[in-house]
């Protein structure tokens, strides 16, 4: 059963003539006739009979009205829920982002979002480390991710800035006050556990200064890390973006700034509703360092 034979019954039907139908669909008649035939001869009953009044419907056919309309109206209705996706007016964005940016970065974000386009959904999957998160992408979870800026990408990539990391412990601290690396070295470690992300900046940010922190403790979370640290267990480093206000004389800058590049990428060109999520990042003010006023000193991780 074709849907173009279906079209060509309800014209049928609704013309009340071959002859009608056939004007109406821009066909000719003895093709118009010959799908009918094709139809009535698959379903096993005769659907139309030709009268001096015209074309009426047989009690088989009566049957089947209903049911052709409703498969009709269903192939529209998915038609036009393609067509409002492709457009961009309706659908969802899948975006995959690591943790920290997820709460520090990407909320104000989603409320534009919304408000701009209210017949969407913004879809939010946060992984504990950008290698899971490379993954999910790769493997396509999502339709753009946001993140530190992958080794090695085949696929748009477009820089949101730079996020700065901090060392935050139980003291408090002028504004503007840095930690330099031999604090840092002597320090207790409140540290993550390899599978979080902040692993990694910890064990570069060690690298380059040349030490090993001593750990006193280690957790998954960095809102747990930070509890760690402003209690007096040991210090940590987290994004900025990440410390609450209350907690922001806790925290310092290290050495001359210590900074990672966030980045939105996608395997291959983003879909128009992906694309303008893209493009709404690249144009909101988010709480990220240009490159051309990072510090001439700064580490980059």
């Amino acid at each position: 059963m074709q849907l173009r034979q279906l079209e060509y019954f309800l014209a049928v039907w609704e013309a009340g003539s071959f002859s009608g139908a056939a004007a109406r669909l821009y066909v000719t008649q003895p093709s118009l006739s010959q799908q009918i035939a094709a139809l009535e001869k698959e379903l096993g009953a005769v659907l139309l009979e030709r009268g001096r009044q015209g074309v009426t419907l047989t009690p088989a056919g009566r049957v089947f009205l209903p049911r052709a309309q409703d498969a009709l109206r269903a192939v529209q209705d998915a038609q036009d829920s393609v067509r409002e996706v492709v457009e961009g007016r309706k659908g969802d964005v899948h975006v995959l982002t690591v943790r920290s940016v997820a709460s520090g970065i990407l909320p104000p974000s989603a409320a534009r979002w919304h408000s701009t386009y209210p017949e969407t959904v913004l879809r939010l999957h946060d992984y504990s480390h950008r290698r899971d998160l490379e993954e999910a992408m790769r493997g396509g979870q999502g339709d753009i991710a946001v993140g530190p800026r992958p080794d090695t990408w085949e696929g748009p990539v477009c820089s949101l800035g730079y996020e700065e990391m901090v060392v935050t412990g139980s003291a408090e601290y002028p504004s503007d006050t840095s930690a330099d690396p031999a604090e840092l070295a002597a320090a207790d470690w409140v540290l993550y556990e390899p599978e979080q992300g902040m692993s990694e900046v910890v064990n570069r940010l060690a690298d380059h200064f040349g030490f090993t922190p001593r750990t006193v403790a280690r957790t998954g979370q960095v809102s747990a890390a930070l509890l760690f640290a402003v209690e007096g267990i040991g210090v940590t480093v987290t994004p900025e973006n990440a410390l609450p206000l209350r907690w922001s004389r806790h925290a310092r800058r290290i050495g001359s700034g210590c900074f990672r590049e966030l980045v939105v990428f996608s395997r291959k060109l983003p879909s128009q509703l992906a694309e303008r999520y893209r493009d709404m990042l690249t144009a909101l003010e988010l709480p990220l360092t240009a490159e051309r006023d990072l510090p001439e000193e700064a580490l980059r991780l």
